[in-house]
């Protein structure tokens, strides 16, 4: 019986892993799915402004990587007339 627990736990570990890495990913992520959608992005005003912008496949939802990009990006100046 211990044989077949080992390489169960070794498989199982990294699935465990990545659940709880969801969980933290960001506050606004309501429902922990890793990802921020526009609905969840809406009750942030300066995120929901540019949610399209950093959406960069355009899938409708926000990961790791693309949240990451909007520290980077500058918003636009209002041209004065």
């Amino acid at each position: 019986m211990k044989k077949l627990l080992v390489p169960l736990m070794l498989v199982a570990t990294p699935f465990v892993t990545l659940a709880e890495a969801t969980t933290d990913f960001h506050p606004l992520d309501a429902n922990q799915d890793g990802f921020i959608s526009l609905e969840e992005a809406k009750t942030d005003s300066a995120l929901s402004e540019k949610f399209f912008l950093l959406d960069f496949n355009g899938d409708g939802l926000l990961s790791t990587e693309e949240l990451a990009a909007s520290d980077t990006i500058q918003p636009e100046e209002e041209s004065e007339e």
